[in-house]
């Protein structure tokens, strides 16, 4: 195998490898999620049901909304970071 194949295969491996670990991190989901409040446990902090799931994450939160259980709110993934959420306001559901 010559330097040049080499490189090639090389690069094909990490760029495998990269995205994987982007993949498995979650990085490739959009910024906005769905949930619904399921406590509220201060102004700055509730517990929410994110994107219909069964178990309630606590999020920090809007202090200048009003939020209370039950309503459906937007959460942002802040740079696109599954572990770093804010949930900034409600939605509305028809």
């Amino acid at each position: 195998m010559d330097n040049r194949q080499f490189n090639k295969q090389f690069y094909e491996y990490v760029k495998e490898i990269v995205i994987d670990v982007l993949r498995n991190n979650g990085m490739f989901i959009g910024q906005w999620h769905l949930g619904t409040v399921d406590q509220v446990i201060s102004p700055t902090r509730l517990k929410v049901f994110v994107d219909g799931g069964n178990t309630s994450q606590t999020i920090p939160c809007n202090p200048d909304v009003t939020f209370n259980v039950g309503d459906y709110v937007w959460i942002v993934y802040i740079n696109g970071n599954p572990r770093d959420k804010f949930v900034l306001c409600k939605r509305s559901v028809e």
